[in-house]
């Protein structure tokens, strides 16, 4: 590859060569351009004066990419969501995961404007550069419906559009891949023209174990495929008496990402109505343990019915906690604590 050009000196009109990190950066995008209308030489191509920060979200939402977060439902996907469009707005971190700041445009086809409204009031937050609407007839998979989202584009010129939900955009069969591709490709068209980068919301299927429900097609279009699951405890509550909700942020593919993702384990703010990364969930043996510390000496039985876990999951959790010296059989059915549960 060539490291140098050959420009004329406007005054004495001689050749003068110049190595290219010697050039202006505004002259570079006039020097590589491509052949064709997106093709370009490998040489040119590698020095095109490119982003320096190729992502939203470090390695869960590249520029110009997808990604699909789902789960069950009231999981808490669109609190989520409104947090997310938040954060990149700003330019926080996202649960601690670093972002680039861009305008959103985050779309509701569930909620009405009332309850949209009110749900945004109650989590207490700014939220400069986030735009946001709510319609129940916009179908990605019709014309009309695409020329309804067209038309907010190109009003609000965002980096970032979330869709909530994915079912509520797809008038045909969620289960035919060829119903889905019609709005993957129409996506993708969106993508490129506007240069944004766009988030699905879905539902979890039946089975857990196969992912957001519907055809296969969405999960290998998107580049980020997020699952949200329930991870809260029976009869878990705050100090005020309501309920905790838990969830597991799991990302089961960063396409980007140079290191496997790791989970989140994250607390709902009953207060903000936003997501916070907790202390992992204790386990029936941690809380077993926990349980016997506070009670100096307790039978199973009572830890039974102080709701701690099953009786299966109880026995077995006293069996391990035994095989660590952690507690201690004080015969009559009694146990207390010894050790320290790690």
């Amino acid at each position: 590859m060539t490291d140098w050009i050959w420009l004329e000196d406007e005054e004495t009109g001689e050749l003068k060569r110049l190595s290219y990190d010697e050039l202006d950066s505004d002259l570079h995008p006039q020097l590589w351009k491509p052949t064709g209308k997106f093709s370009y030489a490998a040489g040119s191509f590698l020095r095109l004066p490119l982003p320096e920060v190729p992502y939203y979200v470090k390695d869960w939402l590249p520029k110009q990419g997808k990604a699909e977060i789902y789960g069950q439902a009231k999981v808490g996907k669109s609190f989520l969501c409104l947090q997310l469009a938040r954060c990149i707005a700003a330019g926080e971190p996202f649960l601690g995961v670093p972002t680039e700041q861009g305008r959103v445009l985050y779309l509701q086809f569930e909620l009405g404007v009332g309850a949209l409204q009110d749900r945004m009031i109650r989590t207490k937050q700014v939220y400069d550069d986030v735009y946001v609407g709510t319609t129940f007839s916009m179908q990605l998979d019709k014309l009309a419906g695409q020329q309804m989202l067209l038309a907010e584009l190109d009003a609000v010129e965002p980096s970032v559009l979330i869709l909530d939900p994915w079912y509520k955009i797809l008038s045909g069969d969620e289960n035919e891949a060829q119903d889905t591709e019609v709005i993957t490709n129409f996506l993708d068209e969106v993508i490129e023209g506007y240069g944004l980068s766009v988030v699905i919301l879905h539902h979890m299927g039946k089975d857990p174990k196969r992912g957001g429900r519907g055809s296969s097609v969405l999960e290998g279009w998107v580049d980020s495929y997020i699952e949200l699951r329930t991870a809260s405890r029976q009869g878990e509550v705050d100090e005020q008496g309501r309920k905790i909700h838990r969830v597991k942020l799991m990302p089961k593919l960063l396409r980007h990402a140079a290191t496997p993702p790791e989970p989140l384990n994250l607390v709902l703010d009953n207060d903000g109505l936003e997501f916070h990364v907790g202390e992992k969930p204790l386990t029936v043996k941690d809380r077993l343990f926990q349980f016997l510390v506070q009670s100096k000496t307790a039978r199973m039985q009572v830890a039974i019915d102080a709701g701690i876990g099953s009786r299966k999951a109880i026995y077995d959790a006293r069996k391990q906690l035994l095989a660590k010296n952690l507690i201690e059989d004080l015969g009559d059915g009694k146990y207390k604590a010894i050790g320290v549960v790690g």
